[in-house]
């Protein structure tokens, strides 16, 4: 079901999303693979709130996804598709009879991230934003696994969902993977894939720095996160002032899940058995994010493909890997954003929206 909504302040004031409301979004159930765009469930009477590690975690996080949400500029639909690991909701905006992008969040990342490209991105394509199964918002809790086309198959079943024969597709960061996965898993359904910040393309550096200073400080509540997360404290190269270049309403959404959100549980490394977190499979997980994806993997891409990194990427040496992935791949382009970080499309929305447009028209 597609529900309009309006841009601007009325939209938050008409949508409530608490854990009550949101009951029959979150049923948490795996649904058969259908294609077909479903209306919500009804009739639940308590969410599933095993994502999350309270009521209140989940009611804050939901709240600071709708205020982001209404800051979209553009009227957005809602939409619903059935899939292999339960209902994927969206974001849609753009011509109805426009070609499909797909846009791919990060690991605990959702579709009103995207807000600084869905309008841009809308007066030429069909955008779709996605919610990831088992990610913040208001897809199924069912993640998918890290360890096996899993993501791959989802991206599959949203694409077969809004009927979409190709599309154009961009993830950021270990969304980016995701693409590169589909497009390898499935070259005939894509136009091109637009790999940002991604992970799989080279062993990476460990964020140790701002993950032992900033995140493990469990003491902090999530407005002190918040205000700790900016450029300068992920890396001593990035320019700005105290906020550098780090978006806020990411730094806002990354404390959120930090304090609320249960990752284990959404990167499948939880054992529900012994209630804890299975190391093996944490380190293989972390594995698919700071390892880079076999040689023989790679050089299987064979879409159209445009790789941006930012000058300050934390994970890598952006020259060096560029280098390394267009010798793999040989249809891939490499864009370096001055000024720019790990998410270049958040430090640099104008100039990566504006490569991401001319690049999807051109392989249109």
């Amino acid at each position: 079901i597609r529900l309009p909504l309006c841009p601007g302040p009325m939209r938050s004031s008409s949508v409530s999303t608490s854990a009550t409301e949101l009951a029959g979004i979150s049923a948490g159930t795996h649904a058969p693979r259908s294609g077909t765009a479903v209306s919500p469930l009804t009739g639940a009477t308590q969410p599933n709130l095993r994502m999350y590690k309270s009521e209140a975690g989940f009611n804050a996080i939901m709240s600071w996804y709708e205020e982001t949400e209404a800051k979209i500029p553009v009227p957005v639909e809602r939409v619903f598709v059935d899939t292999r690991f339960g209902r994927t909701h969206m974001l849609v905006a753009g011509p109805v009879d426009g070609e499909p992008v797909l846009l791919i969040p990060g690991v605990a990342g959702c579709a009103p991230l995207w807000r600084l490209q869905i309008a841009d991105l809308s007066r030429h394509f069909r955008v779709h934003a996605l919610d990831i199964p088992g990610q913040p918002g208001r897809s199924d809790p069912n993640p998918p696994s890290f360890l096996n086309d899993d993501y791959a198959n989802w991206l599959l079943d949203v694409a077969d969902g809004i009927k979409a024969e190709r599309c154009h597709v961009a993830g950021v960061s270990v969304g980016a993977w995701v693409a590169l996965r589909f497009a390898i898993l499935a070259p005939h359904r894509v136009l091109s894939v637009a790999l940002l910040g991604p992970t799989g393309l080279s062993s990476a550096r460990l964020p140790w720095r701002i993950w032992l200073t900033r995140v493990m400080k469990k003491s902090k509540d999530a407005d002190a996160l918040q205000d700790d997360l900016t450029a300068k404290s992920v890396s001593s190269k990035s320019p700005g002032g105290s906020f550098g270049t780090f978006d806020r309403t990411l730094a806002r959404a990354m404390a959120l899940c930090t304090r609320h959100y249960r990752v284990d549980w959404s990167l499948g490394i939880y054992d529900e058995r012994t209630r804890r977190v299975d190391k093996w499979k944490g380190l293989k997980v972390l594995g698919k994010f700071f390892m880079s994806e076999p040689k023989a993997l790679l050089r299987r891409f064979a879409s159209p493909g445009l790789l941006v990194f930012g000058e300050h990427e934390v994970l890598y040496d952006p020259h060096k890997v560029g280098k390394r992935a267009s010798s793999l791949m040989p249809g891939l382009r490499v864009e370096i954003v001055p000024g720019a970080g790990h998410a270049a499309v958040y430090d640099r929305p104008e100039e990566v929206n504006a490569m991401l447009i001319k690049f999807f028209k051109n392989r249109s």
